[in-house]
């Protein structure tokens, strides 16, 4: 795995956290926190197939 694709996952990984943490805030409704979720998977699934 190179750098790119580990910081890719790192970074997917936080945006994730910081979209639970807005979630539990009550800051971020539940379709919200979906919507996050599912971009950012699509996102990144493309990202590090195609790198």
């Amino acid at each position: 795995m190179t750098d790119a694709k580990f910081g890719l996952l790192l970074t997917a990984a936080a945006v994730i956290g910081l979209a639970v943490a807005l979630h539990r805030r009550r800051a971020l409704g539940r379709a919200g926190l979906g919507t996050v979720i599912a971009a950012v998977l699509a996102a990144t699934a493309v990202l590090f197939l195609s790198q």
